[in-house]
């Protein structure tokens, strides 16, 4: 008898999605209800921080380098109130809010003033507003091409006192006439041009006229670089004050004649002629206020042992 053969069947199992009985969904509304606690975790983030503290952190997801550079004082932390203010990018400050924090510091009390988050979020205020207005200075220069010559001349940094303009005087393109203070018409118009800039600011300005170390005049001579450099800062201040600056704005005109030259080894050189145009943050300008007034009217008497008890009659 033939041996029967086994039939052998297969069964194929058809998997098919399993539509809204499926797990799918569960991922879904996990990364939903994930992002809404994120979301809700950056609301409490931004209520709880000050506002010091959210203009630090904008800084430094605008620029996270500038917080390592070594010349910048620079802190590994976000938030540093014992060092100096960050040099941060303008997060679209407003003035009004520079002049709210002015306002706020001559009604407040020595105990106020004292608390450190107050004056960094102050002054880190006042340097975006100097920064903002540098940038909108060189739009002004640059948007004019009769100030083409001016590029070469025009400096400006941000420093601890505030923001420096220096304009640079060139043989071939001189701010004055040779050994006068009479300013040439292609210099007032730019000084003009910066006037309305600088008129829409609260902050006071110093000026600071320099000269080259070329004598003017004799040792006994009436008129030498020390009058010379003093009329060259008034003649940049007239032509200010003729642009829109009004007069209560300056806190000084100084005049520095060729005492502090810009090129230590060369001071004979034509780039040592400048004007130095100082729109001052708060702190300088307290300083400077209150440094000038208190040696005026109480000034200060020399360390006793600096006077021999027995003085020589003097005829």
């Amino acid at each position: 008898m033939e041996k029967s053969e086994q039939t052998i069947v297969i069964k194929r199992v058809k998997k098919y999605a399993a539509g809204h009985h499926g797990g799918s969904w569960k991922i879904a509304f996990a990364d939903f209800a994930l992002a809404l606690m994120a979301f809700f975790l950056v609301l409490w983030l931004i209520e709880s921080t000050t506002e010091l503290e959210k203009m630090v952190i904008a800084g430094y997801f605008s620029d996270p380098r500038s917080l390592a550079s070594s010349g910048d004082g620079g802190t590994p932390y976000v938030l540093d109130l014992q060092g100096r203010p960050l040099t941060l990018p303008n997060q679209g400050l407003s003035l009004a809010l520079v002049q709210e924090d002015r306002e706020q510091a001559v009604e407040a009390d020595d105990d106020e003033l004292e608390n450190l988050e107050y004056i960094e979020l102050a002054r880190l205020r006042e340097t975006q507003l100097l920064q903002s207005m540098a940038g909108q200075l060189e739009r002004v220069i640059a948007g004019n091409q009769e100030f083409e010559w001016f590029s070469d001349s025009l400096s400006m940094e941000v420093t601890e006192d505030g923001l420096s303009i220096q304009i640079i005087d060139r043989e071939n393109r001189p701010l004055f006439a040779s050994g006068s203070a009479q300013m040439q018409p292609y210099a007032l118009e730019v000084l003009w041009a910066m006037a309305s800039v600088l008129e829409d600011i609260p902050n006071k300005v110093s000026i600071y006229g320099h000269t080259d170390s070329v004598p003017f005049g004799s040792d006994l001579a009436q008129y030498t670089n020390w009058e010379l450099s003093a009329d060259r800062a008034n003649a940049a201040r007239r032509a200010l004050v003729e642009g829109g600056m009004p007069f209560q704005q300056f806190a000084q005109i100084i005049g520095m004649g060729s005492s502090l030259p810009l090129l230590a080894n060369n001071p004979a050189d034509a780039s040592n002629r400048r004007i130095v145009i100082m729109v001052l943050n708060e702190v300088a300008e307290r300083r400077i206020m209150d440094n000038t007034l208190t040696s005026e009217l109480e000034g200060g008497a020399p360390p006793a042992d600096a006077v021999p008890e027995n003085m020589p009659e003097i005829f």
